[in-house]
């Protein structure tokens, strides 16, 4: 079989399973898994596929929407999902609070409450929240994605295990 030919079968493989990892392709075409990981080097390179640790995926038809557009993208949707969200929520309760637009339209809901404690990765979720006088907002250290507010990293991710909240969004 020639490298095309397994490429093409690789290709086919993918597409009918979404995701196929090395060792499934090396017992599959008998080949090294040198071999398979050349193949999917390849495969992505071009853009056929989405190279993951261990395998391969269909590649991501996932488009990046900007932060402005997402924040008023299905906005009487988001303030309806928050209105219900935030009557489950009593005064008191501590949150954590992540990244995303739906996330900030909980937030904004959330300043009717009173004594909530805040911890959160989004600095638009900490601005919102940390103008309320009896609100605490903790935000989690790390590198600031640039393109929504979001703090992200490891940093981030271990500063927010330290953590224990009655809720989690």
């Amino acid at each position: 079989m020639t490298q095309q030919q397994r490429q093409a079968l690789i290709l086919e493989k993918i597409h009918q399973n979404g995701f196929v990892t090395i060792d499934e392709l090396v017992e599959h075409f008998n080949v090294t898994p040198q071999t398979i990981r050349r193949d999917l080097n390849q495969l992505a390179k071009v853009q056929k596929i989405s190279r993951h640790h261990g395998g391969a995926g269909v590649e991501s038809s996932t488009v990046n929407t900007d932060y402005q557009t997402r924040k008023i993208m299905d906005l009487k949707a988001k303030e309806k999902i928050a209105a219900e969200l935030v009557k489950m929520i009593p005064n008191g309760s501590s949150l954590f609070i992540n990244i995303g637009t739906t996330t900030e339209t909980i937030a904004r809901a959330l300043l009717k409450h009173s004594g909530l404690q805040i911890v959160t990765n989004n600095l638009n979720v900490a601005s919102i929240l940390g103008a309320k006088e009896d609100f605490s907002v903790v935000i989690a250290g790390g590198e600031v994605r640039h393109r929504d507010g979001g703090v992200i990293g490891e940093t981030t991710e271990e500063f927010i295990k330290k953590f224990g909240t009655d809720h989690i969004g």
